[in-house]
């Protein structure tokens, strides 16, 4: 079994850049630093694989250029990781905290499903802040690796299987929503996604680098997404949507 760890992180983030080292380094676990992909500035035309329109099709809003370099960053860790003959890759964001449990429970995960191969899987989210519409799979020490049919948003710790990564490669493009939010989406419809409950990956907190906040910014994100009036219905009814396949999904596979 062979697992690469890839941490995302930003040219000239070096505070988010050190925690995220030490942090890793103090439990021993290897990883390979991926430049984020920096989006922005950038002119949404610029993006040959962005689809605006339907972006405001499924959001009420077009996408920050930055929203875009995070989706590409995600994209490109799954790309190198197919160059490799690696069996499973974590993807850690840099604003991130370890649990102390991090190394035990990734590593027991991993050990149980390469024991289980015909498990079918392709996502792994290690940071969910809820655990919703599941269905549990096996413990390990307190933690439950579970089935997760309403696929947590948070996207700072993921683990993918090659199967998983070949299949977001073919469905990824063209870009017409946050990367969180195609995991949402695509997960909770094909109902191929994991959880680890507890959270073994909480978020540090400092303002984004690649998004820019109100912090640092004196500008609010709703401000600068520059939403339609459609906006809040369209984010009910996408959230109705995924909410309604992963009951199907968690029902059909009893």
């Amino acid at each position: 079994m062979k697992t690469l760890t890839y941490l995302i992180n930003l040219d000239g983030s070096d505070t988010r850049l050190e925690s995220a080292t030490q942090q890793l380094e103090q439990i021993d676990w290897p990883f390979d630093r991926i430049p984020a992909y920096d989006g922005r500035g950038k002119e949404l035309s610029d993006f040959v694989d962005y689809d605006d329109f339907q972006a405001r099709k499924n959001l009420g809003r077009g996408l920050l250029s930055s929203e875009i370099g995070c989706y590409l960053s995600h994209y490109n860790c799954a790309e190198q990781f197919l160059q490799t003959d690696a069996d499973f890759l974590v993807v850690l964001e840099d604003d991130m905290t370890l649990s102390t449990s991090f190394k035990t429970i990734v590593k027991e995960t991993l050990a149980f499903l390469y024991a289980h191969p015909t498990l079918d899987w392709y996502l792994i989210n290690l940071a969910a802040k809820k655990k919703k519409l599941a269905r549990d799979i096996v413990s390990f020490d307190k933690h439950t690796l579970w089935h997760a049919y309403y696929f947590p948003i948070r996207g700072l710790g993921l683990i993918w299987s090659r199967k998983g990564a070949e299949a977001f490669i073919a469905a990824a493009k063209p870009i017409s929503m946050p990367v969180d939010i195609f995991f949402q989406q695509w997960l909770s419809d094909n109902g191929k996604g994991l959880g680890v409950w507890p959270a073994l990956v909480q978020p540090l907190g400092l303002d984004s680098d690649i998004l820019g906040t109100e912090a640092s910014q004196n500008i609010k994100r709703k401000d600068k997404e520059n939403r339609d009036l459609s906006y809040n219905i369209k984010k009910q009814k996408r959230m109705w949507q995924n909410k309604t396949t992963a009951v199907a999904n968690l029902y059909l596979n009893k």
